[in-house]
């Protein structure tokens, strides 16, 4: 497998599922000597309605930092120092699912590990499942972690 897959990408939302789905990411980009990149996406839709209030961009910026740095945080706790030197952090502002889909698109040979389910099933039933969009359009391989 090594050569094929050169990094794995693990989108997370500080929900249980992608915090269990970033431990088996990191765990399997160390056993294939890829590099690991924690991707947090903080929702186009969180920034409109942010925005209406009247919050600067700048303000937004550092709430989606924060909401970022508590996800990572989450991550970061079941692993040992070693695992941690080879995973990268990244932070996007956008539609989650087209976030990812253009990662892969950029680098093919990406793997993206995520959970199955995020934060809100409302929210999954209204808008539809994210890691259901990314399996369909993604252009690497996805796998999903219960």
């Amino acid at each position: 497998m090594k050569g094929y897959i050169n990094s794995i990408l693990v989108p997370i939302d500080g929900s249980e599922n992608s915090v269990r789905a970033a431990r088996f990411g990191i765990q399997l980009a160390a056993a294939l000597e890829a590099q690991a990149k924690l991707l947090y996406v903080f929702p186009a839709a969180s920034v409109e309605l942010i925005g209406l209030a009247g919050i600067s961009r700048q303000d937004i910026e550092e709430a989606a930092q924060e909401c970022a740095q508590r996800a990572f945080n989450q991550v970061r706790l079941g692993l040992d120092a070693d695992m941690l030197q080879r995973v990268e952090e990244e932070i996007a502002i956008g539609a989650p699912a087209e976030e990812i889909i253009a990662r892969t698109e950029a680098d093919p040979a990406t793997l993206v590990v995520m959970g199955r389910r995020g934060h809100s099933r409302m929210k999954t039933l209204v808008l539809g499942s994210i890691s259901d969009k990314v399996m369909r359009h993604a252009a690497s391989p996805v796998t999903l972690v219960n």
